[in-house]
Parts: structure tokens; sequence; C-alpha cells
């Protein structure tokens, strides 16, 4: 399993924390299996326009030091309707051939990166990536820019100084026991490579049996998928009008 809910059950197992054997207290309303929560955006300030395309977010959650390491790869999709910018986040799996090195990685408790052949997988299989029931009531995303920041991002070390940030409230539905609510922090940093890298935090609040929040820390990166090449300078494309000749 990709997404956010494999963090979930990464740093449960690696805690060794219970599940709780009822279902956990909601007011969320059950949906059919693979019916996608409704997901709504916020946008606080003037975000950056690359950040319109289909990314893959590949978080690496450290439980210490040096010790074990949770990968979690979520699926984005920004674009711009009615002049804001709106992200959803498909719940899918990764395709075959990726899906396997993630697996292994996590059953190692060894960091998973994405290669290029990775992305492209992804990228190729976009419309027919094998679809995953999150088990989520609704999803709430918040992308704010330094000219929007709340002050409680510009108090957290982890945030004040980032280029742009996306926090992300999922809400469970009863089948989603022990998970009740979770939330995500991605701060970016930096560019990077036509991507952004930066510090990932995140809180799951179980029932086991009772209410325990499960706090989780470590970085990410953002990597594009099919991002369109920037256009070549008038000389490069002059010089290829000549490509080919003389063959």
């Amino acid at each position: 399993m990709t997404g956010p809910a494999s963090v979930l059950a990464g740093v449960m197992l690696l805690f060794g924390a219970a599940r709780a054997e009822e279902p956990a207290a909601t007011t969320a309303t059950a949906r059919p299996a693979l019916a996608p929560p409704p997901q709504e955006t916020v946008v606080l300030g003037t975000p950056p326009d690359d950040l319109v395309g289909r990314w893959l977010a590949v978080s690496w959650i450290a439980l210490s030091e040096k010790g074990p390491v949770v990968t979690a790869v979520s699926v984005w999709e920004i674009a711009r309707r009615d002049g804001k910018l709106e992200l959803t986040l498909r719940f899918v799996n990764l395709p075959p051939g990726s899906k396997e090195g993630l697996d292994k990685a996590n059953g190692e408790h060894s960091p998973w990166k994405p290669s290029a052949a990775d992305l492209e997988r992804v990228l190729a299989a976009w419309d027919e990536l094998p679809g995953l029931d999150p088990h989520l009531a609704q999803v709430r995303h918040e992308i704010s820019a330094p000219d929007g920041y709340p002050d409680d991002i510009k108090a957290e070390p982890r945030t004040k100084d980032a280029i742009w940030v996306v926090r992300e409230r999922q809400d469970a539905d009863p089948s989603g026991a022990p998970l009740i609510r979770q939330a995500m922090v991605y701060a970016a940093l930096a560019a990077s490579d036509g991507g952004y890298t930066g510090n990932f935090d995140g809180v799951s609040l179980a029932a086991a049996p009772f209410p325990v929040p499960l706090k989780f820390q470590g970085s990410f990166r953002l990597y594009p998928l099919g991002r369109t090449q920037k256009p070549r300078g008038l000389l490069a494309r002059v010089l290829g009008l000549f490509e080919g000749c003389g063959r």
C-alpha cells in the first residue's frame, strides 16, 4: 500500500501499538469501498505556479537517529481551478516493478527512493494505477506561502523558513479503525531537480484501545512526473532545424 495510510501502519508496527478491538468512535458516515473521499483545498498566500502538475511525494520517517525508517509514498495532482491551486490526493498503489521495491525496503526498514524508471512507470500508468480504499471520510489540504503563513507556521522551527507548506488532515471513516484522524505537514525548504525537498512531520490519532497520538517526523522529496522541459533558446531552436542533415 502507498499513501499516508501506510505511514500509520508502518509506525504502529514499529512502535508496537495495539489495534483496537472495537471500531474507533467517529461521527463520519461509512462509504462504499473504493469510493473516493471528498477533498477540499484552502490556499493561503501566493504559492509558486510550478506546483501545478503531477507529483510523487516520498517521505522518509526516521524512528530514531540511526534506527529503522518507514517510507510513505503519496501521489499528488495539483491543478489550477478558478484561479487557485487545488490538490488532489490519489489513493492508488504504485505500478508493478516499483511497488515491490517499496515493499521490500519497508520490510527491511530501510529508505526507498524512486529511480527515473520508477517515475516513468507511475506516469505511464497514471490512469490505470491500482486503486485502494483509504477508509477515509474526508481530506482537507492547505497550501500556504510565506505571504500567507499563519502564526503557528511562522513560529515552528521546522516550517518557518519554508518556501511553501502543505498541511493535510485526513478523517477516518468507521472502517478505518484504529485510525481516527491523521495530519501531515510538508515544509519545502529548497527546490531540487524540478521538485522540492524539505521537512515532513505528522501525527496519527489511533484508538488503542483509547485515543493515542503517534507523532513522527523525517524528510520528504517531491518528485515531478512528466514535467515539461524548459523551452529551448533561440540558438538551440535554429540549430534544431539542421538536425539530421548530412545523414
